[in-house]
């Protein structure tokens, strides 16, 4: 079972029990370092989608400090955006940026985001972030941040280190059915964010039988209009059956006090040595304990997604 305040999709990163609810992005300031004018003689960039992460902690620990989704989107004129969220140990917090990829391929960029995730809390996120482009459909890259989470009157701190992270930008390929000992598998869902598609990580068990840890960015539509974002996990050690075949489904409760959620969630997957793909599907219902009646609903229909090592 996942953690519980995976439900406030919105804020799950940022450990925030509850209804769901939409975070607020307060501010964002970034320095980005720019790349020289591109020349006829530098390396032509593939333009399109690329998505990934990081899984550094223990697949028991979903969203554990130095897990991440990161996608990226890489348009004309060497211009990239980039979406990520990002964790530690006392909580989490996402990071926007733009700038120009340099002819060398590489990129850089470091700056600080505020969120409002309640009404008496703030997470302030600063970062750094650099990678390259190592090849027409592969990225690598390190990134860094401290967060400061104001609550109740406390103030946290704590850091993520620096985490190394992936992305691809998948063919939808999968090749010979079966996953390889421990391997990674990078991509991108149909849901887009602001600008890149949502990423998604996975990550097979050592013996490759099982996707020990999977992430991924998610958004749903609710039926008070509003569209809430955040990550999500399936189940921890999914079998992979001998076609290749994943199959997950979770329907809990969680109790917020007044209110009670009922969650199910699907998850589904082929996996291969040269890719995998799949879909998800969440949906909840939230009620009042005392009348029965249903608060909120809020769900993502079914969601195609590809993936690559």
């Amino acid at each position: 079972m996942r953690l519980t305040v995976r439900r406030t999709r919105a804020n799950n990163h940022l450990g925030c029990p509850g209804v769901r609810t939409t975070a607020i992005l307060c501010a964002v300031t970034a320095t980005f370092v720019a790349a020289t004018a591109a020349t006829a003689d530098a390396p032509e960039l593939p333009r399109g989608n690329f998505g990934g992460g990081a899984l550094v902690a223990a697949p028991k620990d979903i969203f554990g400090a130095g897990n991440a989704v990161i996608g990226l989107r890489l348009l004309d004129e060497r211009r990239l955006e980039i979406e990520a969220t990002l964790r530690a140990k006392c909580t989490g917090g996402d990071i926007t940026a733009a700038m120009k990829v340099a002819e060398d391929g590489t990129f850089r960029a470091r700056g600080r985001a505020t969120q409002e995730p309640n009404p008496n809390e703030k997470v302030t996120t600063t970062y750094r972030l650099s990678g390259a482009f190592t090849g027409p459909s592969t990225v690598a890259g390190t990134v860094s941040a401290t967060f400061r989470r104001f609550a109740n009157g406390r103030t946290q701190r704590c850091r993520t280190g620096d985490v190394a992270f992936a992305a691809r930008r998948p063919s939808g390929r999968i090749g010979k059915r079966g996953a390889a000992r421990g391997a990674r598998y990078y991509g991108i869902t149909a849901q887009r964010g602001v600008g890149p598609r949502r990423p998604i990580v996975l990550r097979v068990s050592g013996d490759g039988k099982r996707i020990s840890r999977a992430l991924f960015g998610e958004q749903v539509k609710c039926s008070d209009g509003t569209r809430s974002i955040g990550i999500e996990a399936p189940s921890t050690n999914i079998a992979i059956g001998r076609n290749g075949r994943v199959r997950d489904r979770e329907k809990y409760t969680i109790d917020n006090g007044a209110t009670r959620t009922y969650v199910e969630d699907r998850f589904s997957a082929v996996v291969g040595r040269a890719g995998a793909k799949g879909t998800f599907s969440l949906s909840d219902r939230t009620v009042d304990k005392a009348t029965g009646n249903v608060i909120q609903t809020c769900r993502s229909d079914k969601v195609k997604w590809k993936a690559a090592p």
